[in-house]
């Protein structure tokens, strides 16, 4: 029967660990210390203590429950963590060497996804890394560093300037300022703004990648797009973002109101 070895001190890290563990119907068995493990098999030992992590993963794959970084061959589970990450790491755990080993073999002639993502302005290369993991599939490694920067640059845009509203005059005055972080801080504890989503669709069909960004913003005027390299653009720190992203892309294009951008990408 599969299992989950647990050693954890914070209560409510260990009730959701057992109510994933019963909805799952994996058995969860908790210990306090290396020396209560048996010799039974399990699929993970989970622990919030990161001072025995080190110890626990001589003896299997260990997941450390906590918001710092840990070392690589240690799994990680922020502290916000729910069922659908528990369910990430079991799988990852059980099945990712087959994906690694095997990987080469998957090629999808259709492929689509679709994101709701929330303002995590933060985060936003590692969303773009989880998006487009698999566009391995298509494009070379090179290729692809390029695609997640314009991708990247676009999701910046979709959250700053559209569910956040931080216009472009905002943004050099706070940067120049060095409160950039401030102003970020201050439009994410507006409720209507914090609460705004932007949407990702990604389609990949008949050798064309299409990507389309959707913020929920009140969009702008894109015809009134500076150009980056004009004398007076040179100096300033921001407003490369659609210049740079149009470098790697085929084709971009916004919707009527300003708050949608569709990048295209010719497979070659």
């Amino acid at each position: 029967m599969k299992r989950i070895i647990v050693c954890i001190k914070n209560k409510a890290f260990l009730e959701r660990l057992e109510s994933f563990c019963q909805e799952e119907k994996i058995a969860i068995h908790v210990i306090s210390s290396l020396e209560e493990l048996d010799s039974e098999p399990f699929i993970v030992i989970i622990t919030d203590q990161k001072d025995l992590a080190e110890a626990f993963s001589t003896a299997g794959k260990t997941c450390v429950i906590t918001n710092d970084k840990m070392p690589n061959h240690v799994y990680c589970l922020k502290e916000c963590f729910n069922h659908i990450h528990l369910r990430l790491l079991v799988d990852i755990i059980l099945h990712g060497a087959l994906l690694t080993n095997y990987y080469t073999a998957l090629m999808p002639n259709v492929f689509h996804k679709e994101y709701t993502i929330s303002n995590d302005f933060f985060n936003i290369d590692r969303l773009v890394y989880a998006m487009t993991a698999e566009f391995l599939l298509f494009f070379k490694c090179s290729e692809l560093e390029k695609m997640r920067v314009g991708i990247s640059e676009m999701l910046t845009n979709s959250i700053e300037h559209g569910n956040l509203e931080i216009t472009a005059d905002e943004k050099f005055k706070a940067t120049e300022e060095g409160t950039y972080y401030d102003l970020l801080n201050e439009r994410l504890s507006n409720k209507t703004m914090a609460e705004r989503t932007t949407h990702i669709n990604i389609d990949i069909r008949d050798n064309i990648l299409t990507v389309t960004i959707t913020d929920q913003g009140k969009g702008f005027d894109t015809t009134k797009l500076p150009d980056p390299t004009d004398k007076e653009c040179l100096l300033k720190l921001h407003g490369r973002g659609i210049f740079i992203t149009r470098m790697y892309f085929s084709k971009i294009k916004y919707n009527e109101k300003g708050n949608e951008v569709t990048l295209i990408k010719i497979l070659q």
